[in-house]
This record gives structure tokens, C-alpha cells and sequence, in this order.
């Protein structure tokens, strides 16, 4: 993820380049530039297959939003088109409020770039390069805001039509991706560990489609193993960090997932 943050700011620098000589071209140049350059921004920003539609979609309607509002009030533009391309990352959030705390500080950092832009135009070429690169981590600052990866969103959506059984292994899948998210785990076993939560999306889709009579079983099955390696790969960090760690702590931490499936079974 740090490599896309990366990527973002890098076109996120160039689009802020573009947009700023949008009043040098026709309509449609300033138009393909815009709606070209905040779909893409979308898709960076959400790094995923999964509502990957609903990102170009977010992507062109924040450009809509941007070319309709930008000759008016042009910060309050940049804010909206700054929302739109972090909105389906928003909607990976973990409740309502991180939601609104996610748009709302998309379209601050969108307003404040536009300001630098526009405050240090006609500046000599370093000095504009440098007031670009302050713009350019001012817009990428919603990645600041903690959010669930593509496919935990996607088991979350997926438990969230499921029922009984079938819906707290789902969510089982849901902490257990969370966990591994944040474990030490090597690149090669995390690359294993997302094609096994892919095939577990992909089996569970099938099934609430009412095209797999067997796909239950199966995933609960293929989860069971996953929540396994999320709770060895929890303590293999817990005792990498202090090699004094507790016993009790240790043993407890196998219990700390349960806890967390059947909490976010309650809010869900």
C-alpha cells in the first residue's frame, strides 16, 4: 500500500500541473484531462477489484462536480473532486463517523492544495515544482485515514447478505484479513494468503448466488485455516516484539480474535 500512496502523490503532482493550465485549452481537452486524470486518481486510491466500477464512477462524477463549480469557487471544487476520488476508500471505513471524517478531510486536503497551487502560480519553474509537492501530499493526506483493504471490505459486504453460520464465518474472514493486514508476514505468504481470501470471496459470491450447493462447508473450511495463520502470525509479532512476553498473554491472544468476531457481529 505504501508503493500506491506513493504512486497517488507522484499524479497527484502531475494532475495538479494539468489542472492548472485547463484555461489554455478547449473544452474538450480540459474535459478529457480532468475526467482522465481524477479516474485514474480514483483507482489508485482504492487499490482494489473489488467496487473498483464504483471508483471510475466516483472518479468522473467528481470531475463532472469539479468542471461545474471550478470558474466559481475553485477550492471548493478542488474539495469536491479530492472527495469523490477517495470516496470508495471512505466507504471501506469502519463505521459512519470514520466515513464522515474521511470525506471531510479529503476535501480539506483538496481546498488547501488548490490553495498553494493558486497562491504560487507564475512562480519560477523550482518554486513551482516545490509548491506542487506541498500541494501533492496536502491531497494525499486522506491516505493518514485508517481504512479496511479491498477485500475486507468485500467479505464485510458479503456477511452483511449472508445469515446465521454462514455470516459469523464470514466474519471470522473479516477479522482475520484485518489481522493479517497489520502482521509481519513475508511477501511470498501474503501473496498465498490473498489468492486464498480471493477464492473464498469468489466461492462465497457463488454461493449467496444460489449457484454452489457445496461452497459452505468449503469456506468454512478455507477460513478456519486463515484464522489459524492470523493468530500464528499475532503472536509470532507479539513475541518478535518482547521475547518476555507473558505466558498468559500469549495464550490469551488466541481468544482476542473470537472476541473481535462476535463484537463486530453486534455492530453489524
Amino acid at each position: 500500500m505504501r508503493g500506491r500512496a506513493w504512486f497517488f502523490v507522484g499524479g497527484m503532482a502531475l494532475a495538479l500541473g494539468l489542472l492548472g493550465q485547463l484555461d489554455q485549452l478547449g473544452p474538450v481537452g480540459a474535459a478529457a484531462i480532468t475526467v482522465g486524470s481524477s479516474v485514474i486518481l480514483a483507482l489508485l486510491a482504492h487499490g482494489g477489484t473489488s467496487l473498483a466500477t464504483e471508483a471510475v464512477a466516483f472518479g468522473a462524477s467528481g470531475a463532472l462536480a469539479y468542471e461545474a463549480v471550478r470558474p466559481y469557487l475553485p477550492l471548493v471544487a478542488m474539495g469536491l473532486l479530492l472527495a469523490a476520488i477517495f470516496g470508495t476508500r471512505a466507504m471501506r471505513s469502519r463505521s459512519w463517523r470514520e466515513l464522515a471524517f474521511h470525506v471531510s478531510f479529503a476535501f480539506a486536503g483538496g481546498a488547501a492544495a488548490s490553495w498553494v497551487v493558486r497562491a504560487n502560480a507564475g512562480l519560477e519553474t523550482t518554486l513551482w515544482m516545490v509548491a506542487l509537492a506541498v500541494a501533492s501530499l496536502l491531497a494525499s493526506l486522506p491516505w493518514l485515514v485508517p481504512s479496511d483493504a479491498p477485500r475486507t471490505f468485500a467479505l464485510r459486504r458479503l456477511a452483511a447478505r449472508a445469515r446465521g453460520a454462514s455470516r459469523f464465518t464470514l466474519l471470522r474472514a473479516v477479522v482475520a484479513h484485518r489481522r493479517l493486514a497489520e502482521a509481519d508476514v513475508p511477501e511470498k505468504m501474503r501473496r498465498r494468503l490473498d489468492r486464498a481470501f480471493d477464492d473464498v470471496i469468489h466461492r462465497c459470491e457463488r454461493r449467496l448466488d444460489a449457484r454452489g450447493e457445496r461452497a459452505q462447508l468449503d469456506v468454512r473450511s478455507s477460513v478456519v485455516q486463515l484464522v489459524r495463520v492470523a493468530r500464528l502470525a499475532a503472536t509470532r509479532d507479539a513475541l518478535l516484539e518482547d521475547l518476555d512476553t507473558p505466558a498468559h498473554r500469549v495464550a490469551a491472544e488466541s481468544d482476542t480474535l473470537e472476541a473481535e468476531v462476535l463484537a463486530l457481529g453486534e455492530v453489524s
